[in-house]
């Protein structure tokens, strides 16, 4: 049987990398500044913290933890900029690291850019990306999950346009399959993960929508902090 299959990597790689303007616009935004308030509270005091996807942009502090490893699909393997942070090249569907490695995974606005070619396939992908986080994490561990999600509705409409949708980019911005919380929170409960602490994070007036600017009252996207322990 054929593992879980990641279609967008080209079109996110591409976005992503070396992609400063994004990284401004989301610290001017006061959405992403709870999300970094909501993202080094629980970080404080991590011995071994992996960030999966940050792309090599840290909008914590990432002193805040004792050692931060961070994975990406188009980071070398070295050094990170700080002197306890590593890269590795990596896909969060195959983590490279042996079991039990972590006390803390982190991981924000992944889950809904890392796509296949149909709806089923991004919600394996949910699946194998979760059961990945669970694997890596020692016992007594916690997954942080930061992610734009969207209601039953939505999630329907993008179920029934997505294989046609799924290589139109927006600005250069691949296509994006955003989860409803109760699709992260079922899956999470699937793997194994217990659920600690589920909220929204406060929008503010405005999000990013395909690197845009958008107002937050326009849009159907909603982040939400998910907790979840080994």
């Amino acid at each position: 049987m054929s593992g879980p299959i990641q279609s967008g990597v080209p079109a996110n790689i591409a976005w992503f990398q070396e992609n400063h303007h994004y990284a401004e616009a989301q610290a001017r935004l006061e959405c992403y500044q709870n999300i970094r308030r909501s993202v080094e509270h629980e970080i404080r005091g991590v011995e071994a913290l992996l960030d999966v996807g940050n792309g090599g942009f840290f909008n914590y502090d990432t002193s805040l933890a004792n050692h931060v490893t961070v994975v990406d699909l188009f980071l070398p393997d070295g050094p990170g900029p700080d002197p306890n942070t590593v890269y590795r090249r990596g896909s969060v569907l195959e983590l490279p690291f042996a079991g039990e490695s972590f006390d803390c995974v982190l991981a924000q606005n992944l889950l809904h850019h890392v796509t296949g070619r149909t709806a089923r396939e991004n919600h394996a992908n949910l699946d194998a990306a979760l059961g990945e986080m669970y694997r890596c994490l020692r016992a007594g561990g916690k997954a942080v999950l930061i992610e734009s999600t969207v209601n039953a509705a939505f999630h329907g409409f993008e179920c029934l346009v997505f294989r046609s949708a799924r290589r139109i980019t927006i600005g250069g911005h691949p296509m994006t399959f955003q989860f409803t919380p109760g699709h992260v929170i079922r899956s999470g409960l699937a793997v194994g993960f217990r659920l600690e602490e589920v909220a929204y994070v406060p929008r503010g007036r405005w999000v990013l929508q395909f690197g845009y600017r958008w107002p937050s009252l326009l849009t159907p996207a909603r982040p939400i902090k998910l907790v979840l322990t080994r």
